[in-house]
């Protein structure tokens, strides 16, 4: 791109050389120019219609320039709005609009360089005069028609959306942008990776039935990523029951946010390919939640325990606290405090507003705020930090992962987040109400309560309810 200068109220443009023309330019590395217009947006406009006719010029006695379709998309961007930045005027007459005398005459240019190369224009060239062929269409007041040569592919434009996407503000560090990444990463794939003007009803329907056929793991493989999407058909597909229906909604609903993107700026239009393939959830069918361990299940997990023994004891916490996996390997000293008598956590940098909270210490685990060291040392250091948050939960939920399978529990539906399911169910057949236990557990309140009793229950109550889990049999390992 062109650098714009300004020095004594004049505005200057400079335009690196490539490396194999500046023998035709005496050594030199840059181009300079002084431009007539006197404000940036004008100086801007103008540096960039001198940039394009410079790089179809070097284009036309350079085959090594580069002509990506990248490239050719931005020589025909610049030169497009160069051109109905009126940066080509020509007075020829009063009856000849002057904007439109000037484009035709650098498409003349043109011409005459073709002629001098034997009729055919190098790809940049090329690039420069459909600019300015739709310009001239634009200032005629009509809507050229899109250049599918020069459109984006699907990766480019789907990076473009994602950079933008992870500019907002407030996104929390989570693997949201990972997803977003393997899905578009798929259906270019899939397709072939054209342009997204280009995918029809039927290409998001067959590719929607090939991602309900893989193997529910195999993004867990290392090798996974650099496979192409034939590699990870031969390999995934048909080993299993296939993609559940909500990693399936997700895949749909991803595409469909990339397309109403896309239409809003103009790469493709019409209805929307990727809607109605989301699947209604319905328990027991298509949507098989977590569950809880049972007693039995559960003197086998801690008889004996795991070896490592920060595995063991997040455990014991989670069974005691009913907090998620990596609220509990992230806590540090720090995190262990003590308010009117009650020794508590405090979970704070959670997904939502409801999920930072208090819970206070279960008797079974009160050695958590005898531990000596700085408030940001970690409780358990031993788990690695991982992922884009940098966050320890991925590395012992693999972990904890190893020992149930070691178990001989294979059941996908029995995981850590199961142990959360225990202290629900406790708290259930101890009927605390919904909105009590949800303060404790992360959970949104209902409207009535969230709205007129802002505070919520005490420190102390919540100590009540954690008071109320027992596991009845079963021995637990501590410090």
């Amino acid at each position: 791109m062109a650098y714009l200068q300004n020095r004594h109220n004049k505005w200057r443009a400079k335009v690196r050389i490539p490396t194999e023309l500046r023998s035709r330019y005496d050594g030199r590395e840059l181009l300079q120019k002084t431009l007539q217009a006197r404000d940036k947006a004008s100086a801007k406009a103008e540096a960039e219609a001198w940039e394009a006719g410079l790089r179809s010029e070097w284009a036309a006695v350079s085959p090594n320039v580069t002509t990506s379709r990248t490239a050719l998309r931005q020589i025909y961007e610049d030169g497009r709005r160069a051109a109905l930045g009126g940066e080509y005027l020509v007075h020829v007459d009063d009856d000849t609009d002057p904007a439109e005398a000037g484009i035709e005459y650098e498409i003349d240019k043109l011409a005459e360089q073709a002629e001098a190369t034997g009729g055919e224009l190098h790809p940049a060239a090329s690039a420069r005069l459909a600019a300015l062929q739709d310009a001239v269409t634009v200032h005629r007041g009509k809507s050229p028609k899109p250049r599918k040569e020069l459109e984006p592919s699907f990766s480019e434009l789907a990076a473009e959306y994602v950079r933008l996407w992870a500019t907002q503000r407030g996104l929390k560090e989570t693997n949201t942008r990972q997803q977003k990444e393997a899905t578009f990463r798929l259906f270019a794939g899939y397709s072939g990776d054209k342009p997204i003007r280009q995918v029809k009803r039927a290409d998001a329907a067959a590719f929607m039935d090939a991602l309900r056929q893989l193997d529910p793991l195999w993004s867990r493989s290392p090798k996974a990523k650099a496979m192409t999407w034939a590699e990870i058909q031969k390999k995934f597909v048909g080993r299993s029951p296939g993609l559940s229906a909500s990693t399936l909604n997700r895949h749909g609903t991803t595409l469909q946010e990339l397309w109403r993107w896309a239409e809003d700026r103009g790469h493709c239009e019409g209805k929307n390919p990727f809607v109605g393939f989301h699947e209604k959830l319905k328990p027991g069918r298509n949507q098989l939640g977590y569950l809880p361990w049972t007693a039995d299940e559960l003197k086998i997990l801690f008889g004996p325990p795991p070896k490592r023994a920060d595995v063991a004891e997040i455990m014991v916490v989670a069974l005691h606290t009913g907090m998620r996996l990596n609220e509990i390997a992230s806590l540090t000293l720090g995190d262990i405090r003590e308010a009117k008598g009650v020794a508590y956590i405090d979970v704070k940098d959670a997904k939502t507003q409801a999920g930072n909270r208090q819970v206070p210490l279960h008797p079974r685990i009160t050695w958590l705020g005898k531990l000596a060291g700085k408030p940001t040392d970690r409780v358990w250091p031993g788990f690695n930090d991982e992922g884009p948050g940098k966050k320890p939960g991925h590395d012992a939920g693999r972990e904890f992962s190893r020992f149930k399978a070691a178990k001989g529990f294979t059941d996908r539906r029995k995981v850590f987040h199961s142990f959360r399911k225990n202290v629900t169910e406790i708290m259930e057949r101890q009927s605390v109400s919904e909105n009590e236990w949800a303060q404790v557990l992360g959970h949104e309140r209902g409207f009535t309560y969230g709205r007129y009793s802002p505070h919520g229950i005490t420190l102390a109550r919540k100590a009540e309810l954690i008071g109320l889990i027992e596991y009845p049999g079963i021995e637990f390992p501590g410090r």
